[in-house]
């Protein structure tokens, strides 16, 4: 990594907007090259998605309804165009394979420009933000531990970069009653795991998370696996600001300056 000036990630004028160094940036990049290595391998594409994304996914998706406080439009002159600001990155990649039947077990990787309307700015809760996603689509069974085996890989990549992590289930934050009732679902189904870490002194957040969503998407999309049944989906997500946070506060603000097996475990 070259030595670039030490540039803090800092929020703009806008609350929950970071910038970064071209030092960071280097950062980030190996940090996406190796999470392609450790956790994309089977991928058959890698993808590079837009900040925006079809108003209508998101519809379908299920997004609009479940977390319309979260959800960003895209206007012009006062008027709602068919964009929405993508909400992460695995929304992508549903449409590329609607109404197939997978012969077998498909993986798609894809780094997304995101923003969620978050209500607060603490460290690490951030509106604007760099999504890496690993999606797998095929059976139940083969999800289901495609997810698992990502949640050990990922927390021990963590450990060997030095950055402690709680592994915790989690829940979405569903809008309003019914969707509390689907947070309380979610998480007594265990379908959503994070790994958590310090990001600032006395604040953690998740920089990983792991999500199984049963038939939802390929149902909703008309994916099915060879068997004609609706295809099963899970997904892997980094998120690549919050990684950042957590590296800096455990080694310090200088990347040339981290431990030998960190700056390793990047190359």
């Amino acid at each position: 990594m070259t030595p670039d000036p030490v540039v803090p990630p800092v929020t703009t004028s806008a609350p929950g907007v970071l910038v970064t160094s071209a030092g960071e940036e280097e950062v980030l990049a190996a940090v996406v090259a190796a999470l392609r290595r450790l956790c994309a391998g089977e991928a058959e594409r890698h993808l590079r998605a837009p900040p925006v994304l079809d108003a209508t996914v998101a519809d379908r998706a299920g997004y609009s309804t479940s977390f319309p406080h979260l959800l960003g439009a895209v206007s012009r002159g006062g008027a709602v165009t068919d964009l929405v600001l993508t909400p992460a990155a695995c929304y992508h990649v549903y449409p590329l394979y609607e109404g197939r039947v997978l012969a077998a077990p498909a993986e798609v990787s894809v780094l997304a420009d995101c923003h969620r309307q978050e209500a607060t700015a603490e460290p690490g809760r951030l509106r604007s933000f760099r999504m890496f996603e690993t999606v797998r689509l095929g059976g139940a069974a083969d999800c289901l531990a495609w997810r698992d085996d990502r949640l050990e890989r990922l927390g021990h990549w963590l450990r060997t970069l030095g950055v402690p992590a709680e592994r915790r289930p989690a829940n979405d934050p569903f809008w309003g009653r019914p969707g509390r009732l689907l947070a309380s679902a979610q998480r007594a189904d265990g379908l959503k795991w994070e790994l958590a870490a310090d990001v600032a002194d006395g604040v953690r957040q998740a920089v990983v998370s792991v999500n199984y969503h049963k038939e939802h998407f390929g149902a909703e999309f008309g994916i099915r696996t060879a068997d004609r049944e609706p295809a099963h989906t899970a997904c892997l997500g980094v998120g690549l600001e919050r990684l950042l946070l957590a590296l800096r506060h455990a080694h310090g603000p200088a990347p040339e300056g981290w431990p030998a097996r960190v700056r390793d475990a990047l190359c």
